[in-house]
């Protein structure tokens, strides 16, 4: 944020260098097409843009071999049984989503010492194949989901 030296402040009119002083300071200050900007907490009434990993792969047996994800949205489409991908370390009003594109369940574990529906630490929930999942940060360790309902006919194929 710029300083400015007011006449209000200084309590008399400004010198000639107190004035080319604040026209540098908004200078250097200001934003220009190109230049990337730093941002706190957003929250918006319109659209929001957010981020995708179109292309995931799940690794390891374990919390710590899974892949971190780093995308609002990310779809996994590689995996063998068995393996995970780890969410970020929750914020309460985050949101992630994961789409399981592979054919195998998917294992998403919190971040470390993090729980799932207020469940036991680092354990993971099991995405099964074509499934969708969201997980909304409720507090700095856990993460609540919403889960897609999910409709099968009697010989198990999924109808919806």
């Amino acid at each position: 944020m710029s300083t400015i030296t007011t006449r209000a402040a200084k309590g008399t009119p400004l010198t000639n260098n107190e004035m080319d002083t604040n026209l540098t300071n908004l200078n250097t200050d200001k934003y220009e097409s190109g230049n990337d900007i730093l941002v706190d907490d957003i929250s918006s009434t319109g659209n929001l843009i957010l981020s995708i990993a179109a292309t995931v792969t799940a690794a390891g047996s374990t919390q710590a071999g899974a892949t971190s994800l780093t995308k609002t949205y990310s779809v996994v489409t590689t995996a063998t049984s068995n393996q995970g991908v780890k969410l970020p370390t929750a914020q309460a009003g985050s949101v992630y989503n994961v789409i399981n594109a592979t054919g195998v369940n998917v294992k998403i574990y919190p971040n470390t010492s993090g729980t799932i529906n207020g469940g036991s630490a680092n354990v993971a929930v099991n995405v099964p194949a074509g499934a969708s999942i969201e997980f909304i940060g409720s507090s700095t360790t856990n993460w609540q989901t919403l889960v897609d309902i999910v409709i099968y006919d009697s010989t198990g194929t999924r109808l919806n």
